[in-house]
């Protein structure tokens, strides 16, 4: 299941960039090579925790994940879209999403609601929002990592300096006579490691986050009717939810850098796989 050294030391050869990342991440972590799976595929995670969750009877977290499936099925089917056309054109240069921007020299924000199915909802200048001053609050809301206590500090910690550059993504609140895009932000660090955290807190949107922790309340709540130790399971969840945050921001945010759509879905995608991995060894 996990990286081979002959296999590690050809993809350092292939992409030496990505491996410079890595090592930096992994170098200030303490983590093996071991850590990392190699035979990760996008979704995999989400739909093999899904199914355990159904099979345990653990209802409320499982349909909890399948709303966020749904939630997020059109940009995720974007970035598939996107992947293939790389893979199809051969991975040619700048390396780019169909965002339009060179994702080695930027990363644009992760949202919640962004590219969802609740989209056109959320947009209170659209006639189909229901209630405009409730969407303007979720949209001050939804945030990434990077705007909280934690990415400031980061950023002092770090020194690493910010600065902006277009895209074509339409904000939430775009109009025909208003259009509005979301910047992508260039962050400027001579520490690999800090780049890497910075590009992976940007990735991860606050929202997203707090509804995960949800559903690791619900499964807490699971087990604890079935007779399980509250503080232990508690425990077991928040190592789960970390380590899988961070995974996928971490991994997903290496492959985008590098190899654009292609390396940020299956960065992901391992992210997810190492959050399972995880949580099954502490079973």
């Amino acid at each position: 299941m996990s990286i081979s050294p002959v296999f590690y030391q050809y993809q350092a050869a292939k992409f030496p960039d990505v491996a410079k990342d890595y090592n930096s991440v992994k170098s200030a972590l303490g983590a093996d090579e071991d850590s990392v799976m190699s035979d990760a595929i996008p979704f995999y995670g989400k739909v093999n925790e899904i199914s355990d969750k159904l099979a345990e009877k653990d209802y409320t977290p499982a349909m909890g994940l399948v709303s966020l499936a749904i939630l997020n099925g059109p940009e995720e089917l974007n970035d598939v879209f996107s992947a293939y056309d790389q893979i199809r054109k051969g991975f040619p240069k700048p390396v780019t999403f169909h965002e339009g921007y060179d994702n080695k020299i930027a990363q644009h924000p992760f949202s919640f609601f962004r590219g969802t199915i609740l989209h056109e909802y959320m947009n209170p200048l659209s006639p189909k929002c229901p209630h405009p001053k409730l969407a303007a609050w979720f949209i001050k809301q939804d945030k990434t990592l990077w705007d909280t206590k934690l990415g400031n500090w980061i950023k002092k910690k770090f020194n690493i300096e910010e600065s902006k550059i277009q895209t074509n993504i339409k904000q939430i609140d775009y109009t025909a006579k208003n259009p509005k895009f979301v910047p992508a932000k260039v962050f400027e660090t001579s520490n690999p490691f800090a780049d890497i955290t910075a590009r992976a807190l940007i990735r991860t949107s606050k929202l997203g986050a707090l509804a995960l922790g949800g559903i690791e309340a619900a499964h807490v709540a699971h087990e604890v009717s079935n007779g399980k130790n509250f503080f232990e399971e508690a425990g077991k969840s928040a190592v789960t939810l970390g380590t899988t945050l961070a995974a996928t921001g971490v991994l997903g945010a290496i492959g985008a850098k590098h190899l654009g759509p292609t390396g940020s879905l299956v960065g992901m995608g391992l992210g997810a796989v190492t959050g399972a991995i995880v949580n099954n060894a502490m079973n």
